[in-house]
């Protein structure tokens, strides 16, 4: 849920990591006190944790997964890549000197998850998770909570349409439930590749499409097998996400999300707006607690997570689990003023404070400091961008505290927003009066539909 790692991206992180191995105050002190390996640190979130964590004291070791190390072999000098399974010891010796003691592992990428969790398995042992593929395979994971006796999708794992996947879907859809078949990569992110299909036929040529054309992470430590789809049925009822932190299996929940989605430009599920939410009825807490059985399911015991959760009438189901990872947006402007922490300060509280923990609250507030909005900015164009409009009636919004587009200067691809790998941007709206937030949300998508001027537009067949 970010954007890719760019080899000026690295190439930017490394000459800083440099820069600040070379401080002589650093070569003397700096190996001495408690470090945490930070895998595949990328964008924005890489900013924030180096933050939270020199506040803190600690130093931090940049190492890269497998996957993007091997991207970025002989185009930058200096990556420091994460060593191979039963090194890891002698990789962590050498790397500290025998000065320095690696307190926690954190990850900041979908395609290092399962590095991450093999390193603190290795090199941390008290506070990791040990190793679970569920916790990264979509259809592992449905089937560990379904074991455990949680509400879990419907599903099938299809490597052959006729034979695995029109039997599931004529059942499916046979059922009285108006609800249709997600057809997505059983290891994918950032809603690549994810369709929703309402016929038989429909979802034949969706699957057979993403079978001929895999979607799949960069493989690393988790091993590729063969190509296969995952089929499950629709989950009604809105989306929420619960940000979790856990210690020595104690979960807190840090943030409360809800989503807004919507059909747009051919797909369905594009992303529109993150909005923070207070803990105040019986439904939040019956989320929360499906949240904390979810991780208990699999076996997570320390360290942050990111969950999706539906929340129909019948009561909390997952769509799916990030473990190992913090929320995929930039949130902590929003959690620091609506809430007064955020999950980076809460992740370093689990691993290293105890006093800290312990005076964190298990769940959010009954009512916020303020009203805030993570808005995803869709484009229903593709083209070079030519000029981006709309500037003064931005600047008039009340509550628009940030706001950022991936194309800023003619030229700039702009791409038509069909996932969050496409998504055009970011606004942030963060105000005391929840109904300005929501007057300034309506207006910014009022005005997303023209806000990219293009040249080869291309429009899409959504409703924008």
């Amino acid at each position: 849920r970010r954007a890719r790692l760019s080899t000026s991206t690295v190439e930017s992180a490394l000459r800083r990591r440099h820069e600040h191995l070379m401080n002589p105050l650093f070569r003397l002190l700096g190996l001495s006190r408690a470090i945490i390996l930070y895998v595949d640190p990328t964008g924005y979130e890489r900013g924030r944790v180096l933050e939270t964590c020199a506040a803190r004291h600690f130093h931090v070791v940049e190492v890269f997964s497998p996957p993007f190390a091997s991207r970025f072999s002989g185009e930058v000098e200096g990556v420091l890549a994460a060593p191979a399974a039963g090194e890891e010891y002698t990789w962590a010796e050498t790397l500290t000197g025998r000065r320095g003691r690696i307190v926690a592992v954190c990850c900041d990428s979908d395609d290092g998850l399962a590095t991450a969790e093999r390193l603190a398995a290795a090199l941390t042992p008290r506070c990791s998770n040990g190793i679970n593929v569920a916790r990264r395979d979509k259809y592992l994971m449905h089937e560990a909570l379904r074991a455990a006796g949680l509400r879990a999708a419907q599903q099938r794992v299809v490597s052959r349409w006729e034979e695995e996947g029109e039997p599931f879907v004529r059942e499916l859809l046979a059922a009285p439930l108006e609800r249709g078949v997600v057809c997505k990569p059983r290891r994918g992110q950032a809603s690549i590749r994810v369709s929703l299909a309402d016929s038989v036929a429909t979802a034949g040529r969706q699957c057979r499409a993403l079978l001929a054309a895999p979607v799949a992470l960069l493989r690393g430590d988790d091993e590729a097998g063969s190509p296969s789809v995952l089929l499950q049925e629709e989950l009604r009822g809105r989306e929420w996400v619960v940000d979790s932190v856990s210690r020595d299996g104690e979960h807190k929940v840090v943030a409360l999300w809800r989503y807004s989605k919507a059909s747009l430009n051919g797909a369905p599920f594009v992303n529109l707006c993150d909005e923070l939410r207070p803990a105040n009825d019986a439904d939040d807490e019956a989320l929360m607690e499906y949240a904390r059985r979810v991780l208990d399911a699999l076996g997570v015991r320390w360290g942050p997570a990111h969950l999706e959760i539906k929340r129909p009438a019948s009561g909390p189901v997952l769509v799916e689990a990030n473990v190992g990872r913090w929320n995929g947006v930039d949130f902590k402007l929003l959690a620091d003023a609506c809430l007064g922490y955020n999950a980076y300060e809460a992740t370093l509280d689990a691993f290293t404070d105890r006093r800290r923990w312990e005076a964190l609250p298990a769940t959010p507030p009954p009512a916020l400091g303020g009203a805030g909005r993570l808005v995803k900015l869709v484009s229903s164009v593709e083209g070079e961008l030519r000029a981006l409009r709309h500037a003064e009636e931005l600047a008039e919004l009340p509550s628009l505290v940030r706001f950022e587009t991936e194309a800023t200067d003619p030229g700039d691809r702009v791409k038509r927003t069909v996932d969050l790998d496409t998504c055009a941007g970011l606004a942030v709206l963060l105000h005391a009066d929840a109904a300005q937030v929501e007057a300034d949300y309506a207006r910014l998508r009022a005005l997303q539909p023209t806000l990219f001027e293009v040249e080869s537009v291309e429009t899409g067949d959504g409703v924008a």
